[in-house]
């Protein structure tokens, strides 16, 4: 465990308070790690900053100039601060709307992420911030991607951005609330509806 106190090193790296010091990337981990356990084993309700804080052996202080809130360390936990645009790379315009389906699926199938939902976006209707972090976070860079498929026009960068709210929309429905029918030939379905969006689709 990474230990710290409200005057030691490990709580000011990265801070106003420690000027010129690199921020501790232990700690950022160790709290993240410590996030998803709790969300697995308390759930969103139960889940406070000061029992993260306890568990990583870290002060509340130390999350605080990190997370202004249980939301923002949440989502930073679920989703990492910046998106992982790996999958992304090199492919065409098809291989990116399958990417961001099966990516939606993936992430919504996770069992902290599950955990989470419905406490976070409660949270995210109640942060403009948060929400704002998030939609443009992860849908610029990747629109971005989208357009470097071929010649892409506003249309083109709507049809990404739709793309995305469909994938993740249908993802999250059938993770909350459909989930008898989250299966194989409904995911195909929904990728068969959403490749037309590549313009080269038959």
């Amino acid at each position: 465990m990474v230990k710290g106190s409200d005057s030691g090193p490990s709580d000011t790296a990265g801070t106003a308070a420690g000027p010129g010091r690199p921020r501790d990337p232990r700690i950022d981990a160790e709290v993240l790690e410590v996030t998803r356990a709790l969300l697995l084993e308390v759930g969103w309700d139960a889940l406070s900053v000061r029992g993260v804080a306890a568990r990583a052996e870290v002060s509340r202080a130390a999350l605080a100039r990190r997370w202004p809130s249980k939301a923002h360390l949440v989502l930073d936990a679920l989703l990492g601060a910046t998106p992982d645009l790996t999958p992304f790379e090199g492919t065409d315009r098809a291989g990116w709307i399958r990417w961001v389906v099966a990516g939606s699926t993936e992430l919504f199938a996770r069992p902290e992420v599950r955990a989470a939902a419905p406490g976070l976006l409660a949270a995210l209707r109640d942060h403009e911030d948060l929400r704002t972090l998030l939609w443009r976070g992860f849908s610029e860079p990747s629109t971005a991607l989208f357009a470097r498929g071929g010649p892409a026009d506003d249309d083109d960068l709507l049809d990404a951005r739709a793309v995305l709210v469909m994938a993740a929309g249908a993802a999250l429905f059938t993770s909350l609330v459909a989930a008898d029918d989250d299966t194989a030939q409904l995911r195909g379905r929904i990728l068969e509806l959403l490749l037309p969006a590549a313009g080269d689709a038959d």
